[in-house]
């Protein structure tokens, strides 16, 4: 008698959705995560936060267990992946305890607040054999795919010069909404916490981390007790040199990245992606003109851009990808570390005024830190 299948049975080619937990569910930027979760098909299992009438609402509308206690939740519901999306300072001790619990960790930007916890972040996913992922969608925008592939192409030559511009306004009502923003236990720092990470890492997801850093942070126009604005010359083990400027307290310059090369530049901004290369490499063209003032032609290139977005979307997608066959991470905790890094040293420069060299001295940042933190230095 020949055998029948069920139609109603589980394929077992198919895999299981992957079991999430979540850690800081109340917080706001939590409605940018539901749509990425929700495209993988994710089983949340269990949300906390430390604001309990809020998490008990998001997990009635997830159908979802509330913890009081993110320990608890590890404990009970054991899950694969835990996203974890509080404030700066509780990324890093929360992180170590899910890995240690089993599980995959998305941690929201910046890592940490300083590097010596990344370290420490980053060697728990080795000693564990979790992924560590760290939430900068940016990475996954096109044109940034882009532009990465063509830098480790060398469609632009040696690289010579890069220079970034950011301006995200913030007014008082932003720093209000929330008491730890803008503060040294609550935030770790400014704008070079909160809203530049993104732009630091993709310098350091182009380049890598710079061998030197000069910076300036300011206070122009918040009531903050950390920086509202920064500026910083940069310096990478190959020659290459940057400039970095980003602020909430300026309007009407727009974002922009400019990437120079002996061989091209791109120009990026919110509207618009360029290549420019040139009729010949700077380099053959300073040595055969007759002239001694000769300009150098150069016209716009196409570039193919791969389809996707620069959302949570493909965070979430990507992380799937990793866990279930072993595709690479694109912002890894690992790579994500330079960013911070880089804010560090931002900071550090600023306070001690003083040039930097890479990698920072963590023990002397912890220090600048913690004397940040009990108001025993000056700007």
């Amino acid at each position: 008698m020949a055998e029948t299948t069920n139609p109603t049975a589980p394929d077992p080619q198919v895999a299981k959705p992957l079991r999430f937990a979540i850690i800081g569910v109340g917080a706001g930027i939590f409605k940018l995560h539901r749509p990425g979760l929700a495209a993988i098909g994710a089983d949340i299992v269990g949300v906390s936060d430390v604001n309990q009438e809020m998490g008990r609402r998001r997990a009635a509308e997830l159908g979802c267990p509330f913890y009081a206690d993110s320990h608890e939740m590890l404990l009970q519901t054991q899950p694969e992946v835990v996203s974890i999306i509080t404030p700066h300072p509780f990324h890093a001790p929360l992180a170590i305890d899910s890995m240690r619990a089993g599980a995959h960790v998305l941690v929201e930007k910046p890592i940490a607040i300083q590097v010596a916890e990344a370290d420490k972040m980053v060697e728990t996913a080795r000693e564990t054999g979790r992924l560590l992922a760290v939430n900068y969608q940016m990475r996954h925008r096109p044109e940034i795919q882009a532009i990465h592939r063509l830098i480790q192409e060398g469609s632009l030559g040696i690289l010579q010069h890069v220079d970034m511009v950011a301006t995200w306004l913030r007014t008082a009502a932003y720093y209000k909404s929330g008491g730890w923003r803008g503060t040294w236990s609550g935030e770790g720092g400014g704008v070079l916490m909160n809203q530049a990470p993104h732009n630091l890492d993709l310098l350091c997801y182009f380049f890598g981390l710079p061998s030197r850093v000069v910076g300036w942070t300011r206070t122009l126009l918040h009531p903050l007790e950390t920086e509202d604005t920064a500026q910083a010359m940069l310096e990478w083990p190959d020659g290459l040199l940057g400039s970095l400027h980003i602020s909430t307290a300026e309007a009407g310059q727009p974002e922009r990245l400019e990437i120079t090369g002996t061989h091209g530049f791109i120009q990026l901004t919110k509207d618009a992606f360029v290549l420019n290369q040139f009729e010949r490499d700077l380099r053959e063209h300073i040595i055969i003109s007759p002239g001694g003032f000769d300009a150098i032609g150069w016209s716009p290139a196409t570039v193919e851009l791969a389809k996707g977005s620069g959302d949570h979307l493909a965070v979430y997608r990507n992380l799937q990808d990793a866990i279930r066959n072993g595709a690479p991470l694109t912002a890894s905790g690992e790579s994500a570390r330079m960013s911070l890094e880089l804010a560090n040293s931002m900071i550090y420069s600023s306070y001690k005024r003083t040039e930097v060299q890479l990698p920072l001295d963590r023990q002397k940042y912890a220090a600048l830190l913690e004397d940040l933190k009990a108001n025993r230095v000056l700007a």
